[in-house]
């Protein structure tokens, strides 16, 4: 795993501003009219010196990587098991032999298919 050892203005300023919208959305969202002034007071530390929120920016993007990474790998796995695994199983109830698996190793000559194609530069330009 990478990781990112310097960050920049952008981020920190990233930082700054998602801590004010989080601030501002429990303004309006919880009724708590008490987060007003501290949501006006990180905003104009954000415009002004956003390096101040460095530290937090480091743990905001390092928890996001973190997540990016668990997240990633959980969609690919039920993606992989809701639509790869089903469509497999159902090829091969069907006898779907993509692969000329069955004639592996029955015959003396080979399973594999010996393909006498030109490639042109159409080929290439256009694969699928």
């Amino acid at each position: 795993m990478a990781r990112q050892k310097s960050f920049n203005k952008e981020q920190a300023k990233d930082t700054g501003l998602a801590m004010v919208l989080i601030l501002l959305l429990s303004v309006y969202l919880g009724r708590k009219e008490y987060l007003m002034l501290p949501a006006i007071l990180v905003l104009v530390l954000t415009m002004t010196w956003p390096a101040f929120f460095t530290p937090l920016a480091r743990v905001w993007f390092g928890l996001s990587h973190i997540m990016g990474t668990v997240v990633s790998k959980i969609v690919l796995s039920v993606v992989f098991f809701v639509v790869a695994t089903p469509v497999g199983f159902f090829r091969r109830l069907g006898g779907s032999d993509a692969m000329r698996q069955k004639g592996w190793k029955k015959e003396t000559s080979s399973a594999f298919v010996t393909r006498q194609h030109r490639f042109v530069k159409g080929d290439l330009e256009k694969p699928y």
